[in-house]
């Protein structure tokens, strides 16, 4: 571990960058046997310049996010059996109602998620955790005594020197990548200043230099580096005689975008409470240039005494003097701008490039994170599945495969990184909405849902109607629970409407965004065997239902995939990543003579569904849409009017209906022909919030991402139908050693008619935690409000009653057998 020995010649892995996602990194991957590692840095070990250098450390480990919180909880347990963790607490105050509701959610939230030790505070109980708060301005708080600092450098050094110990890793400091070479898509070596290494596999965790990296193998990493302010107090009255560093737990001020820790008997002060300062990764200093380290920029003393941030009207100072009173005279003994890093969505960067066989990243990742990325990267790299301590671990946001075509453009990198860094700390809704942009995949029936009052929102990059204003005259005619509050926000009642008449008459959905990727050649059934765990050898003109799972057993996806002719299979994939995680996916998998094309933008799709669906479409066809003729689950090709299409009957809503999809050029006819024959019979357009929410809970139809993702298998979450052990399928091993489950995903309907919960709260038997919920929404044909969570086999008896917590109340809830809605599929197979 030293800068004056060689390098050597060849390893087997190269990790680039020993900050502490790195040094994670290296230390799982000596756990698990793995030999032949070198980690390389520019800087000094361990101290490297990067901003685990600067970085207070603070870890809080709750978020609304299971991933985050998942790998936050395992950093706080592995830096804590380090002895590189400091457990002092931490607490988040509010200081308005609108935050105390959320600390509220936010408690549930942790329950769910593995935090079971926080707790939520009065003021007064507030003001005897933390002596300088001014408890009189602060509606409560959220504590957890987990929380607390971890020593991001201390620990990052007993990490390297616990893999060196192994004999399988060593550590270079002063070491600048050149160049990463690559040969036949693989890599080969990494070059530095100090000699080449030739290796297998490549792990950047370089942070803020993500992106250059990314120039050497020509990938445009969709990551943009930010400042934000980090003072330290000169000594306070209030905190003489302070004998540890940390005596009082950390603090979080939201509502201005501020958190504080104690330096023994000063105080420091970091602040997002500033406009987004961005930096071009190509301007960050070297090592040898800067004055301090790389990742320290100047202060820029206005953006703490002056309110810069675009959404918040008072300065950081002001803010910081009124929570903590004893700041208002001080002075400040250091004060920087240090650098981290965000992504388009606000979530790390993780995965194989998918261009280049063994050239890793794990990038966007706080220490409060670091430990649990570590660990995932490793098992990922060694066993190709992503895990968290030896479990199932569902890491699509973090894929590094999620991100659209234009994710790596400088322009949307660093307006949505921005972004991120702006909204960083506020109230910001699940269904809310960037606000820059936008409107960048336009399927071409947007400019007909614009004319029908669509309000859009965004998946993928695609713009996508979640309501139709002009469906606000239903509302007379169906009745709709009303929401208040949080759940109220981005909803319209509209949704319940919608759902409704689509139920009553028929609707008309924008499927453009769900890809199909299409499978052909000699060898395309041998692929798709191997695939999707049903059997794929079915007649011409059959649609299977199938999941496709990881080699761990975990569910990847749950797709229709429809045969067309002998060597021709097409999988359809949900919006957002899906198309290019499973793309990827399949292709990994495929071998022989096959070809994978995805349909992203050459082809559109239209829903049909509703009881007059065939009443709309039959007229536009010669084709025999008669049940007999065209049966639930079959294909086939014909033409609407004069448009070609393939026409697949199925139906994620429930009702009588047809998927089309037809050429991308020939979309606006195909919409034209369908809506004027729908005027007679009723037809309303249909958003994403009803067809995703309360239309598909209904049926117990399954969301990938939501309530269906590689956490579980396919017997957890109720696809057990669609598996067949007689066939050779990736995951089956895993199934077959899996034994039983021992939960299920499990539908509930709240007892209070018209009331509606979230997602990610808690369900409890009494005291007794035994799940919470992946899905919720109103079921407006039901009526009653639905819960879907994975329940552990005893508590998933019909008619057994549960409870679920929400903003601290709690809501009985009743078991329920699925699907909820026509159970007999008399509608839908009509």
């Amino acid at each position: 571990m030293s800068t004056e020995s060689a390098l050597p010649e060849r390893a087997e892995t190269v990790v680039v960058g020993a900050g502490c996602v790195g040094c994670s990194a290296a230390y799982h991957l000596a756990e698990r046997g793995r030999e032949g590692i070198v980690v390389v840095d520019q800087g000094p070990l361990f101290e490297t310049g990067g901003s685990t250098s600067h970085a207070p450390g603070l870890v809080f480990q709750t978020t609304e996010n299971r991933l985050m919180t998942r790998l936050a909880r395992y950093t706080q347990e592995l830096y804590t059996d380090l002895e590189g963790y400091e457990p002092c607490g931490g607490i988040e105050v509010a200081y308005t109602p609108e935050r105390w509701e959320y600390l509220k959610r936010k408690r549930e939230y942790g329950v769910s998620f593995g935090i079971e030790d926080g707790e939520l505070l009065s003021p007064e109980e507030v003001g005897e955790r933390l002596a300088l708060v001014d408890e009189s301005v602060i509606h409560g708080g959220y504590y957890v005594p987990t929380d607390g600092k971890a020593h991001a450098v201390d620990v990052s050094e007993t990490m390297a020197r616990a893999a060196m110990d192994t004999g399988a890793a060593e550590f270079h400091g002063h070491t600048t990548v050149t160049d990463i070479e690559t040969e036949g898509g693989e890599v080969s070596a990494v070059v530095t200043d100090r000699g080449r290494i030739e290796c297998e596999e490549v792990l950047v965790a370089t942070n803020i230099w993500g992106p250059l990296l990314g120039e050497m193998v020509d990938f445009d990493v969709p990551l943009v580096p930010c400042a934000h302010q980090y003072l330290v107090s000169e000594p306070l009255s209030e905190l003489a005689g302070a004998e540890a560093e940390l005596e009082e737990p950390i603090l979080r001020h939201q509502d201005y975008a501020l958190y504080f820790r104690q330096h023994r008997d000063s105080y420091g002060v970091g602040s997002y409470n500033h406009e987004p300062l961005l930096v071009p990764p190509e301007d960050i200093a070297a090592p040898e240039e800067a004055e301090e380290m790389p990742s320290i920029r100047e202060f820029t003393e206005r953006h703490f005494t002056e309110p810069t941030h675009p959404d918040i009207d008072r300065s950081a100072y002001d803010a910081a003097s009124e929570l903590i009173p004893a700041l208002s005279d001080c002075e400040f003994d250091r004060a920087f701008n240090g650098m981290f890093s965000f992504t388009p969505d606000g979530m790390p960067i993780l995965g194989e490039s998918e261009e280049t066989e063994g050239l890793w990243w794990a990038l966007a990742i706080w220490v409060t994170q670091s430990g649990g990325a570590g660990n995932v990267i490793a098992s990922w790299m060694d066993e190709g599945v992503p895990k968290l301590d030896g479990e199932r671990l569902d890491a699509s946001g973090a894929h590094i495969s999620r991100f659209q075509p234009h994710s790596g453009s400088r322009a949307f990198s660093r307006a949505r990184g921005g972004q991120q860094y702006q909204e960083v700390y506020q109230l910001i809704h699940p269904r809310g909405q960037p606000v820059n942009q936008r409107g960048l995949r336009r399927s071409p029936f947007y400019d007909r849902q614009a004319e029908l009052g669509a309000e859009f929102v965004e998946s993928g990059g695609w713009e996508v109607p979640q309501w139709f204003e002009t469906n606000e005259g239903l509302l007379s005619e169906y009745d709709v629970p009303e929401r208040s509050g949080w759940l109220a926000k981005e909803w319209s009642p509209i949704q319940g409407a919608e759902h409704q008449a689509v139920r009553d008459r028929v609707g008309i959905y924008d499927l453009s965004r769900y890809t199909g990727i299409e499978i052909t050649g000699p060898d395309s059934l041998a692929v798709v065997q191997r695939v999707f765990t049903n059997d794929m050898d079915v007649d011409v003109g059959q649609v299977r239902y199938a999941p496709m799972l990881d080699e761990a057993g975990g569910v990847l996806a749950d797709m229709a995939i429809t045969r067309l002719g002998e060597d021709r299979f097409v999988a359809t994939t949900g919006g957002g990543s899906s198309a290019t995680e499973h793309t990827r996916w399949i292709r990994e998998q495929a071998s022989g003579e096959v070809s994978i094309d995805p349909h992203v933008s050459d082809q559109c799709g239209l829903g049909v569904w509703g009881p007059k669906a065939r009443e709309v479409l039959q007229p536009l066809t010669d084709e025999d849409l008669s049940h007999e003729a065209f049966g639930y689950f079959r294909a086939k090709e014909f033409y609407v009017d004069s448009v070609p299409v393939t026409a697949l009957r199925v139906s994620y809503v429930g009702e009588l209906g047809w998927e089309l999809y037809a050429p991308t050029e020939y979309g606006g006819r195909l919409w034209d022909l369908v809506w004027e024959s729908g005027e007679e019979h009723g037809m309303v357009p249909l958003g994403n919030g009803a067809f995703l929410g309360s239309l598909r809970l209904e049926k117990g139809y399954r969301l990938w991402g939501t309530d269906v993702t590689p956490e579980y298998d396919p017997y957890e979450a109720g696809m057990g139908f669609a598996v067949d052990t007689g066939t050779e399928f990736v995951g089956k091993a895993a199934l077959e050693e899996g034994g039983d489950p021992g939960r299920e995903l499990t539908p509930l309907t709240l007892d209070e008619s018209g009331k509606v919960v979230d997602s990610g709260k808690p369900i409890y038997d009494g005291e007794e935690l035994v799940g919470y919920v992946n899905a919720a929404d109103y079921g407006y044909s039901v009526d009653a409000g639905i819960a879907y969570g994975y329940l552990p086999t005893g508590y998933a008896e019909e008619g057994a009653g549960l409870e679920i917590a929400y903003e601290g109340e709690r809501y009985g809830a009743t078991v329920a057998s699925e699907p909820l809605f026509d159970p007999g599929r008399e509608k839908i197979l009509r």
